[in-house]
């Protein structure tokens, strides 16, 4: 089985383009979304983390002055987390776009008319590479504990979870969600749950870009984690699947993948659209 190369987001409103450049890039190993318009381009970039974006520039072609694609590249820009922009452009306009766009750092520039697909695989692949590497330096660097639970210090988990240091809780949290980067921060705090003659357990929820989908993350003591883990193996539950379990000393914590979370309790408001997901790369 080839090993997927990255997530790829395309950007054009001619179908019959969209669906080429998708059919070459799955065939590469990439994992690719489509959009033929400017809206459903920007809400993918809201609940996605792409590593390669290719954009047509003049998203509704019987408009002359339609240049909706710019939106796209602004977006990207503004997010900076890595994702790295190909434009295409009619014939003989490429100087002319790139000097449009020097601000916004694109990748390349490439003529649609003048289609080479062994060049555009090759540009492609590039890019997606230049992303990773970005993208995994960025991840070295993510946000911990204090980051990313809303509604209690760190110091406080750890005296409710009574156990263990908080260096030591803090590199178990970043490693539990080191692959799920970007991150978008749910509307409601998180849940630190007491229980009787046991421990607490800490319960947050999140949108994950990089796997487009809500999780939920339980983190407490390392042996009620790993009694969680074994219970929820022996009997699966129908709205949570188990992602990944990861334990330190005294730590553990459970990522599941839920189905019952809406959208709405993630989706950036439109002042701070990408302020969350910053936070998370």
């Amino acid at each position: 089985m080839m090993k997927e190369k990255g997530k790829v987001l395309i950007v054009e409103d001619e179908a019959t383009w969209r669906k080429l450049y998708q059919k070459v890039l799955e065939k590469e190993g990439y994992r690719v979304w489509t959009a033929g318009s400017l809206p459903v381009a920007l809400d993918l970039l809201d609940r996605h983390f792409f590593h390669v974006a290719i954009v047509d520039i003049r998203l509704v072609d019987n408009q002359p002055g339609n240049q909706g694609g710019i939106e796209v590249v602004r977006r990207i820009s503004q997010a900076d987390e890595g994702t790295r922009a190909i434009i295409i452009t009619a014939f003989g306009t490429i100087k002319m776009t790139r000097d449009a766009f020097k601000e916004y750092d694109v990748f390349e520039f490439m003529e649609k008319q003048t289609h080479d697909q062994a060049r555009f695989c090759q540009v492609v692949e590039q890019a997606a590479e230049e992303a990773r590497s970005q993208v995994m330096g960025r991840k070295v660097r993510g946000p911990g504990l204090r980051d990313l639970i809303r509604g209690f210090s760190p110091q406080e988990i750890q005296e409710a979870l009574a156990s263990g240091g908080l260096e030591e809780m803090d590199t178990l949290f970043r490693g539990l969600l080191y692959d799920l980067h970007p991150l978008l921060l749910d509307r409601q705090e998180a849940r630190l749950i007491k229980r009787e003659e046991k421990p607490a357990v800490v319960e947050a929820c999140y949108w994950s870009r990089m796997s487009g989908q809500p999780i939920l993350v339980r983190f407490g003591r390392r042996q009620d984690v790993e009694e969680e883990a074994r219970a929820c193996d022996e009997h699966p539950q129908e709205m949570r699947a188990k992602l990944k379990v990861r334990t330190s000393d005294h730590f553990g914590g459970i990522v599941y993948q839920v189905s019952d979370l809406s959208w709405e309790r993630f989706a950036p408001d439109e002042e701070g659209a990408w302020q969350s997901a910053q936070s998370g790369v």
